[in-house]
C-alpha cells in the first residue's frame, strides 16, 4: 500500500529499547499534528521528556500535501491495524502504548487485537466499533478548526476523503472484543461526541477488569477541549501499568508546590529547587521525519 510517514518526538536511538513508547494514530479530518499538539501540553511535558513518540502520519495528511495517485487504494482499517506493526519491527520497538482518536482508535484496537505481545496498553478516545455508514467528510471544510476557531491542519481534502472512504466501509468490530481484545484498554469519550455510545459499547463488550471508560461531560472534541484532564487519564492509566512511574500528575505537582510554598527551611528549599533544575535540564526531544518504506504497508 505504499510508505507510511511516521513523525518521531524523542532520542530513538536512547529510547526504543525503553518501555516508555507510544505510537499515536490520528482521526479522519486531522494529522498527526493532533497529537504533537497535545503531547506539548504543559501536563503532558514530563512524559513527552521522558518518552519515546511514534505519531504516524495518514498517505496525504502532511500539510498542503500533493493529491494522491487517483488509482492509489487507501489501505482498509483492518489492514492498517495489521501491518503498522511493521513501524514498530523497522525501528526495533518491542512494545509500544497505542494512543489512537476517531477513526485512529479503531485502528488501534485493530493493532491490539492483532498483535497484543506488542502493547502494552491502548488509549481509544471517541472509538466507534460499528460498521461503517454514513459520510462524516462534510464536518471538515478545507481545514480543521481547534476549540479557539484557529486552522490546525491545512490538509489536502481529495486526500482526507479517501481516509474517510476507508473508514466509512469498514467492518465491525463489536462481535469480536470480548474474546480477542486481551489488552488493558481506557476508554476516554466526550459526552457530545457522536461516537459516546460506541465507547460504551466497546466498555460492555471487553473483559470485565481491563477496561475502563472516562465520560467527559459538555466535551466532543476530547483532545483539544480537555487537554487536561486527558492528560490526567492517560497517565494515571500508564502508570497503572507499570510506565513512566516517576512522572507527577498535575494534582501531586499543584501539592508538591504548595509544599514548598509552606517550607520555609533553606535546606528543603534548595532540595526543592535541585529537583527543578534537574529537570529543567531534562534532554528534551525534537521532532523528526522518517519514511517507512514496506510491502506489508
Amino acid at each position: 500500500c505504499g510508505p507510511v510517514e511516521v513523525y518521531v518526538e524523542g532520542d530513538l536511538d536512547k529510547l526504543r529499547t525503553s518501555s516508555s513508547v507510544f505510537l499515536t494514530i490520528h482521526d479522519v479530518g486531522s494529522s498527526y499534528n493532533s497529537w504533537v499538539n497535545f503531547t506539548s501540553h504543559e501536563d503532558m511535558k514530563e512524559v513527552k521528556d521522558r518518552s519515546l513518540f511514534l505519531h504516524v502520519c495518514m498517505p496525504g495528511h502532511q500539510a498542503e500535501e500533493e493529491d494522491l495517485s487517483p488509482d492509489y487504494m487507501f489501505p482498509s482499517m483492518q489492514m492498517l491495524g495489521m501491518n503498522l506493526v511493521t513501524v514498530l519491527d523497522q525501528l526495533q520497538i518491542s512494545r509500544v502504548m497505542v494512543l489512537g482518536d476517531g477513526a485512529g482508535a479503531n485502528i488501534a484496537s485493530r493493532f491490539a487485537m492483532c498483535h497484543p505481545s506488542r502493547v502494552h496498553g491502548v488509549v481509544l478516545i471517541n472509538c466507534n466499533p460499528e460498521k461503517g455508514g454514513s459520510a462524516i467528510l462534510n464536518m471538515f471544510k478545507g481545514g480543521r478548526k481547534d476549540s479557539k476557531g484557529e486552522e490546525m491542519h491545512k490538509l489536502n481534502m481529495k486526500n482526507v476523503a479517501k481516509y474517510e472512504e476507508s473508514y466509512r466501509k469498514r467492518d465491525e468490530i463489536i462481535s469480536i472484543l470480548a474474546t480477542k481484545m486481551k489488552t488493558e484498554t481506557l476508554l476516554l469519550t466526550g459526552a457530545k461526541s457522536r461516537n459516546i455510545k460506541g465507547s460504551e459499547d466497546v466498555h460492555r463488550q471487553i473483559r470485565t477488569g481491563i477496561c475502563s471508560i472516562i465520560r467527559l461531560e459538555d466535551v466532543d472534541n476530547v483532545l483539544e477541549e480537555a487537554e487536561e484532564k486527558a492528560a490526567d487519564a492517560i497517565i494515571l492509566f500508564c502508570q497503572g501499568v507499570g510506565l513512566v512511574p516517576t512522572v507527577q500528575r498535575k494534582i501531586s505537582r499543584k501539592m508538591s508546590n504548595t509544599t514548598k510554598e509552606i517550607n520555609e527551611e533553606g535546606d528543603d528549599t534548595k532540595l526543592n529547587m535541585t529537583r527543578k533544575v534537574s529537570m529543567e535540564q531534562y534532554d528534551i526531544p525534537n521532532l523528526r521525519r522518517l519514511s517507512l518504506t514496506s510491502h506489508n504497508i
